[in-house]
């Protein structure tokens, strides 16, 4: 069999076993994906459509730093949420010891099995292309705009899963194999954390109307970060809306050259370590290992009364959070971000505001800490589950104490952070009460989100916490999560703008500044709240069902 038709067999395969895993699985699943999907694409998409066609009409001087601010998200995202299905293409499955043995060549199985780790990337680009299209729109761009959108966004997610296959083959490759695991989940969310803080460095100081992609900046990579990377797409979209075709084509061309780099790296690398790989990954995963020690048996205390369910689960939870080490990797970004950027704030924004800057690094970190501690909460009960079942205990009862103990953690950092970035900035105390209400109140919806998310479609029998949410629940908690940040920060630009226009000292372009306007936008930041509590709610809602109807047996781990 040669090399193509050997590719043609296992793409098919691959393809195929998707489908049918897709079409002839839980039937509940299946009309829950659908449902999810229907609700996320008019309202998701059309709403970040909508946002994008706005910001490119009325702010056509920022459409390259929104542009870059968009293709550097996806990657983000796409670094943070997709390495698990980056390890379990790449190096789980019984399939793939089939393969091995095969006559194929390894070059062979490393395109098939890459075309199957991109498709988490691929669902999470669909907001980037509602985005892309939005501002391309809005900007009056020319047709040739949006196929080139549509391609530069596919080699982005390229680039991506090729840089994630990468850091696990080097980590496979000189990480002892103990170790693997927990130092491939602190790569993955440093690496997405250096990204965004490197990035939000060069927002700061370049979201100004001078500011336009040139092919001379690449001669400037030291002195201008903004140079990424992960903006090189957005520069030649933004040439192609301001009709420079040399430049559009020289990022380009920029942008494919790296991704067939990063893909021969990938090829070249993962040919060396996939037999490590597969033995690596293939284990359980590492947990902390204490001496056994005597401890005198637990006396009863009648005079304490009838115990509390929420501090024993909470108790619970934080002795198995504490001995997980992966559990504790995923927060090192949590951390990195606020120290880093930190530092940044001693270098004030040139030209933009640093409150937005400020507030979306807070609902960027809020949702973060949210999905780390809490979309894994419901599901890392594993077995336990069948007893919280059987005990005299509502599943309402268990979904509220899953947010309520993480959410003082969310809350406690948001509130340190908030009040540090309003030192160093040298806001005022009236955005300095703003950052705080708006971080609690993302606190409460991003935490509630991701409970909801892993109870939603919860596996029970998963080792790994990162593999213990079914497709449908993480696309629910990142697509619900992602909804609630959109119409949170909505709400808040139409408190804001509609105070200033109420009392006549707001400049809101080509809408006059009148009471009657201010008092519309503000009635239209309560309807966008009323609809985030729905929406926090139907999930809260859903998952109660879900968890009440479960009847499936769990396998013993």
């Amino acid at each position: 069999m040669n090399g193509i038709s050997a590719l043609r067999v296992i793409v098919g395969a691959e393809l195929r076993a998707m489908r049918n895993r897709l079409l002839k699985g839980n039937r509940t699943r299946l009309v829950a994906l659908v449902i999810v999907l229907l609700l996320a694409i008019p309202f998701l998409g059309g709403g970040t459509f909508t946002v994008g066609a706005t910001a490119g009409h009325f702010l056509p001087f920022s459409v390259d730093p929104l542009l870059s601010a968009a293709f550097t998200g996806l990657s983000l995202l796409m670094l943070l949420i997709g390495f698990p299905t980056v390890i379990a293409s790449l190096f789980v499955g019984r399939d793939l010891l089939q393969l091995v043995v095969a006559p194929v060549r390894t070059r062979d199985i490393f395109v098939a099995r890459l075309v199957t780790a991109m498709s988490a990337n691929i669902l999470i680009s669909g907001v980037l292309l509602a985005a892309v299209l939005g501002l391309g729109a809005g900007a009056g761009a020319p047709l040739i705009y949006f196929p080139v959108a549509l391609l530069l966004i596919a080699v982005q997610v390229l680039v991506v899963t090729s840089l994630q296959a990468i850091l696990m083959t080097v980590i496979v490759r000189w990480v002892p194999a103990r170790l693997a695991r927990d130092v491939a989940a602190a790569v993955a969310g440093l690496t997405g954390a250096a990204l965004y803080l490197t990035w939000n460095l060069s927002l700061r100081q370049t979201f100004r109307r001078t500011a336009r992609p040139d092919v001379s900046g690449l001669t400037s990579l030291v002195q201008r970060i903004d140079w990424l990377p992960t903006t090189w797409p957005g520069h030649a979209l933004t040439a192609i809306a301001s009709g420079s075709v040399a430049v559009a084509l020289v990022w380009v061309l920029a942008t494919v050259l790296l991704a067939a780099i990063l893909v021969a790296m990938a090829e070249l690398l993962y040919e060396r370590t996939l037999l490590v790989g597969l033995g690596v990954f293939g284990d359980a995963p590492a947990i902390w290992r204490r001496r056994s020690t005597v401890r005198p048996s637990p006396q009863p205390y009648p005079l304490r009364g009838e115990g509390s369910p929420y501090f024993a689960i909470a108790r619970k939870d934080w002795l198995g959070f504490r001995r997980d080490v992966r559990r504790l990797t995923r927060l090192l970004p949590a951390l990195l971000l606020p120290v880093g950027y930190a530092a940044a704030l001693s270098q004030p924004a040139r030209s933009l505001s640093g409150f937005w800057s400020n507030a979306a690094l807070i609902t960027f970190l809020s949702m973060f800490m949210a999905s780390a501690l809490s979309l894994p909460s419901i599901p890392s009960e594993r077995r336990g589950f069948q007893l919280l079942r059987m005990a005299p205990l509502s599943m309402w009862l268990l979904l509220r104490a899953k947010v309520f103990i993480a959410f003082p953690v969310v809350v406690a950092t948001m509130l340190v952070f908030s009040v540090a970035v309003a030192v160093i900035s040298k806001s005022g105390v009236a955005q300095l009460l703003e950052l705080v209400v708006l971080g609690l109140w993302l606190a409460a919806g991003f935490v509630s989100i991701s409970v909801s998310g892993g109870a939603i479609d919860p596996r029970f029998d998963a080792t790994d916490d990162r593999r213990s949410v079914g497709l449908v629940g993480s696309l629910a908690a990142i697509g619900g999560s992602l909804g609630f940040a959109v119409l949170s920060l909505g709400a808040l630009a139409l408190f804001l703008f509609g105070g200033q226009a109420a009392s006549g000292a707001g400049n809101l372009g080509p809408i006059p500044s009148t009471p009657a306007v201010g008092f519309a936008m503000i009635f239209g930041g309560v309807a966008l709240l009323a609809f985030c509590a729905s929406l926090v709610g139907a999930l809260l809602w859903i998952a109660n069902s879900r968890l009440r109807s479960f009847e499936a047996s769990i396998a013993s781990t």
